[in-house]
């Protein structure tokens, strides 16, 4: 099935300025063809389905952006180090956030659990968090490390 084109239509909106919006929305009742509305069967995260699978995977992420962020090796004060590490740190940039994002798959994945369940992810979760905020405050000293000198 080919998608229908959205037609953008100005309408003046509360202070005078000029908005956008779409004519033929995602999910409207009818669309202009007369097709039937779509519909998106919304599935859960897979950390939510199964909280204990998400919390040792933080756990485990966590432990490796710990580990890689620690064995990044600190700046010396050679001419032309800075500038090696300001091209090294795009790619750098990824480990805080896979350490963040770790941080909220442990959240999410604590509080979709419940019952006995959850006081048993009570320790991993909270080492989980641990581990994945020490990865972003060594990647931050890191980076401090490199500007300051």
């Amino acid at each position: 099935m080919v998608p229908h084109p959205v037609h953008l239509v100005s309408e003046p909106s509360i202070r005078g300025q000029v908005r956008l919006s779409a004519d033929n929305e995602f999910g409207a009742s009818e669309s202009a063809h007369g097709d039937a509305p779509h519909t998106i069967e919304e599935r859960t995260r897979w950390w939510i389905r199964n909280p204990t699978a998400g919390v040792l995977v933080a756990t485990l992420s966590g432990l490796a952006t710990c580990w890689v962020t620690l064995s990044i090796k600190t700046p010396d004060s050679s001419p032309g180090s800075t500038l090696l590490y300001m091209v090294i740190l795009p790619i750098a940039l990824l480990l805080p956030a896979i350490a963040i994002g770790g941080a909220l798959v442990t959240w999410h994945a604590f509080h979709a659990s419940r019952g006995m369940l959850r006081r048993m992810l009570a320790a991993p979760a909270a080492l989980a968090l641990t581990l994945n905020l020490v990865a972003v405050a060594l990647f931050a000293r890191w980076v401090l490390q490199i500007f300051s000198g």
